[in-house]
């Protein structure tokens, strides 16, 4: 059964039980671990470019990188989870597909990130329990993005196929759904 990408994401956020007190406790904590967000910003591209295959990727363009890197980590804090805030993490996912970024880079980034806010979170706001919550809402949304981009994967490669070989996108998504013979 195909799903639409708005109820998809209903489902997404129904499950990880993210909730507008969740996104509150983000603009709340935003003061304390914003400024962290160059710091984390450097730290990443460092990675990145210490890594030959993810080096080549950010050569002669890390400057801009950092600077649209930092902006999306400060917009998690800032920006409503909407229908904007949807659409722009799937024009970041096209943007990675176009430049034909790897997703296992996505991942790999994303999984960066979720080992280095709470860490911030609990030394910023020096209470465990309350650092918890909050750490749970910054990963939520961490992970709506990755779903999201990946979603731009996912429609790229459909688009790839259904170019190449000339099937509908209705029957190539119904092929993909036909269960498995046991």
């Amino acid at each position: 059964m195909v799903t639409s990408l708005e109820d998809n994401i209903r489902v997404f956020l129904h499950i990880n039980n993210f909730s507008d007190s969740q996104h509150q406790d983000l603009s709340r904590v935003a003061a304390l671990v914003l400024p962290h967000i160059p710091r984390i910003t450097d730290e990443f591209y460092q990675r990145l470019a210490s890594e030959p295959l993810t080096a080549r990727y950010i050569e002669g363009r890390l400057e801009g990188l950092k600077n649209t890197h930092t902006q999306w980590l400060e917009s998690l804090f800032k920006a409503q989870i909407d229908g904007d805030f949807f659409e722009n993490q799937l024009r970041i996912g096209r943007t990675h597909v176009c430049a034909q970024i790897p997703p296992l880079f996505v991942a790999g980034s994303m999984s960066f990130l979720r080992s280095v806010f709470p860490s911030i979170i609990e030394k910023e706001t020096g209470n465990a329990e309350g650092a918890g919550a909050i750490s749970g809402a910054i990963l939520k949304t961490l992970d709506l993005c990755h779903y999201l981009i990946d979603h731009a994967y996912e429609q790229d490669r459909l688009s790839r196929i259904t170019g190449a070989t000339g099937l509908s996108r209705p029957l190539l998504e119904n092929l993909i759904a036909l269960k498995q013979r046991a």
